[in-house]
């Protein structure tokens, strides 16, 4: 069966009747976040070793597809880069009597293509597309999430984030929340806004002091702090950029648990610098996705105080960032 683009979100909470779906397009993002999602569903995530299983092998999609399920519960097994060589064994699959759910990632597959033409003719089988949003199309794209989520953007700021961003969902949805988050209680967005809270990597002491911070170096807070404010910097916009750092950095985070952490900075959108790749290392080791989420809170709180007119705003800035260092100092030495 051929899923349309209005249904797939029901779907992939509940692939109840499908024994196979075809996951691809040329998104590549999104093909791997939809299988996960996929698995999820059926086996609860992808560390129970007894519920799942991911192949990169056709030759192995019977055995593993067929194999009871050891603990109870329905199993899934994922097959990475699946392609043509794959169809006999999926044939073979699905005229088998089984539970077990089958996730086939493949990339961009014409019409010609036997692999989704059985996904997409067999009653037991789902195809699931996965496109890019049309460049023209994606700066409407952008203001329509983020209106849905209560915040406003510029034509021009749009068109920014547009040009810098591709039109993979995945991207997309990252770069929505992030900026939903930068725009504060404001709740609007301007071109000098969107270019600071997606720019990838950036010199100088506001981004010093947030690497600091989050590896741990107290001292490095304090010098990068006191440059930043000597530079005419205010309090809000250093919890802003540390508030986008920490969102890109859970992010990634959530991905690498799926994953290899090059895999996760590479696929993040934009995608880490190189340059970068080594400090952002550091960070993921330090930090949990549920730890940065609480970082996360602590910022926006750090940002409404620095607001508040009685509220010493430097000082509190600079104790939110030294905190910071401070609990990924103790993460080190665990």
């Amino acid at each position: 069966m051929k899923l349309e683009a209005g249904r797939v979100e029901a779907f992939l909470k509940d692939p109840k009747g499908a024994k196979v779906v075809l996951v691809y397009g040329p998104d590549a993002g999104l093909v791997a976040e939809r299988a996960v999602r996929l698995v999820r569903a059926v086996a609860g995530g992808t560390d129970d070793a007894f519920r799942y299983a991911e192949i990169s092998d056709p030759g192995r999609l019977l055995e593993e597809a067929t194999a009871a399920s050891l603990m109870g519960g329905r199993r899934a097994v994922r097959l990475r880069d699946a392609g043509e060589s794959a169809v006999k064994a999926v044939e073979r699959f699905l005229d088998e009597k089984s539970d077990t759910l089958v996730v086939l990632e493949a990339g961009d597959l014409t019409g010609k293509s036997k692999l989704r033409a059985l996904a997409e003719k067999h009653s037991s089988a789902v195809a699931v597309a996965c496109y890019a949003v049309d460049a023209q199309k994606l700066p409407l794209v952008v203001t329509e999430r983020l209106r849905a989520a209560g915040v406003t953007i510029e034509p021009e700021a749009a068109a920014w984030v547009a040009a810098h961003i591709g039109g993979e969902d995945g991207t997309i949805r990252q770069a929505v929340e992030l900026l939903a988050l930068y725009a504060g209680a404001e709740r609007k967005l301007a071109l000098h806004d969107v270019s600071a809270a997606l720019a990838d990597g950036g010199e100088g002491s506001i981004q010093d002091a947030v690497d600091a911070a989050l590896t741990g170096d107290a001292a490095g807070v304090d010098r990068a702090i006191s440059l930043s404010y000597e530079a005419g910097v205010s309090p809000v916009a250093l919890v802003r950029m540390f508030l986008a750092e920490v969102m890109k950095l859970r992010v990634i985070a959530d991905a690498a648990r799926g994953g290899s952490v090059a895999e996760a900075m590479s696929a993040a959108r934009p995608p880490v610098f190189y340059k970068r790749q080594p400090v952002v290392t550091k960070m993921l080791a330090l930090w949990s996705v549920p730890a940065l989420t609480e970082t996360i809170r602590a910022g926006l709180a750090a940002e409404v105080a620095c607001k508040s007119t009685h509220v010493p705003d430097t000082a509190y800035c600079r104790q939110m960032f030294l905190g910071v260092a401070s609990r990924a100092r103790n993460a080190g030495r665990k």
